[in-house]
């Protein structure tokens, strides 16, 4: 019986000892581990980084304007001149028409029974100016004769054969047919001149006749028509009314955008947009940012953009709803990777590489796009009190830091990767 628990305590010491020996070469293994960590947490090591070289490239941004209508881009409503029966018409809602076709004709019976009497007025005036030449040519031939017959009695007066009254009532007689002559030819002015009254006045009927004649403005498609034979249209008030045509011009259309503040800097003319309407599904549409109002609305602070579609097919219909996207770009400008860009605040750095340091490296940036962001100029050097910064371009030989930016501080020691680009 003491054999047995001299033996049972061998086996509880072997078991203790055991334990003790498994703890120890825990506690060396956790060592180790920590000093392992230890020494790859340590500050003095670089970290590896990646860097770029900035590049002349095209910078593009989506400028995203949800929820616009497309618009014709001329839309006339044609009214009466004067007042008259529509005799007829000659275009319907949904119809094409050209610049200058005749969409409908009114009848003013009174300025037709006007334009005859200042036709007839006109032949009038003008056998009247007939009159007056005849007349100023008798005047011509009788002032001739008064001459002769003066001259040759003075003449016959001076030998003393005729008396002197004789000689003057000749005179006389000239000098009368001088007066007729002058009395004739402001005859034939004032025949002139009122021909010419009658022919402005029968030109002015002509003209106010040309109105009952309802033209298309210019080429488009009628979406009105408010006009039936016989009615009677009349010139539209200050109200306006009814008109007798709507014509909407469809080729081109347009859509008006309100750009945000912050991105209508970026807005140019000529920028490409994008348009993709609710109703087409999948289908997208290209125009041109034809025009802006070059000021924001100062109560939205937005700025009001025209972009132009051409529409040569028709399946844009002014009214339907729509997306609209402009493509900010410009083209062929200094830049760098957006990942190497870091934004706190207003102010924009990078990191360039300097002598194996990462230096914090404000810079002035353009247009900010998805992929790429353009740098115009970078800080030369801190300024020093009193001074103002010191700015420069880029020149494509600078290393700049494109990863782990978060991560950095100024002046820190980097390891730069192989296959710089």
């Amino acid at each position: 019986m003491r054999f047995i628990r001299l033996q049972f305590g061998s086996i509880v010491v072997a078991i203790a000892g055991a334990t003790l020996l498994g703890l120890a070469a825990a506690c060396d293994r956790q060592t180790a581990a920590s000093s392992d960590h230890a020494a790859k947490a340590s500050p003095t090591e670089a970290p590896a980084v990646k860097v770029v070289h900035p590049e002349k490239k095209d910078v593009r941004r989506l400028i995203e304007r949800p929820g616009y209508n497309i618009e014709a881009y001329e839309r006339t409503a044609l009214y009466a001149r004067i007042a008259g029966y529509v005799r007829k018409w000659n275009a319907d809602m949904g119809d094409r028409v050209h610049k200058d076709d005749i969409l409908a004709e009114l009848y003013v019976p009174e300025m037709e029974v006007e334009l005859k009497q200042k036709e007839a007025s006109i032949r009038q005036a003008s056998s009247e100016i007939e009159q007056a030449r005849a007349a100023k040519q008798r005047a011509e031939a009788e002032l001739q004769r008064a001459k002769s017959q003066a001259e040759r009695l003075a003449k016959v007066g001076r030998s003393g054969v005729l008396d002197k009254e004789q000689v003057e009532e000749a005179g006389l007689g000239f000098e009368a047919a001088q007066a007729a002559l002058a009395k004739a030819k402001a005859d034939v002015s004032v025949a002139e001149a009122r021909l010419e009254v009658v022919k402005a006045e029968r030109d002015h009927v002509q003209a106010m006749l040309e109105y009952t004649k309802i033209r298309a403005p210019f080429d488009g498609v009628i979406t009105r028509r408010n006009v039936n034979t016989d009615d009677l249209a009349q010139p539209s008030a200050a109200s306006k009314g009814d008109s007798l045509f709507v014509v909407e011009k469809v080729d081109p259309v347009r859509v008006f955008v309100n750009v945000q503040e912050l991105e209508a800097v970026w807005v140019r003319d000529g920028d490409t947009a994008i348009i993709r309407p609710q109703s087409l599904p999948g289908q997208e549409f290209k125009g041109r940012v034809t025009r802006n109002s070059g000021a924001l609305h100062p109560q939205n602070r937005t700025l009001r953009t025209e972009i132009d579609l051409p529409n040569a097919d028709g399946k844009l219909m002014p009214g339907m709803y729509v997306n609209a996207t402009i493509i900010a770009e410009h083209k062929n400008v200094w830049s760098l990777p957006a990942k190497a860009v870091v934004t706190q605040g207003e102010q924009s750095f990078c990191y360039r590489v300097e002598q194996g340091k990462a230096v914090r490296t404000p810079i002035q940036v353009g247009l900010v796009g998805k992929e790429w962001v353009e740098v115009l100029k970078k800080q030369a050097r801190p300024a020093k009190a009193g001074e103002k910064d010191q700015w420069e371009g880029f020149n494509g030989e600078e290393i700049i830091v494109a990863s782990d930016l978060t991560s950095l501080t100024d002046g820190q020691a980097v390891n730069v990767l192989a296959g710089r680009k």
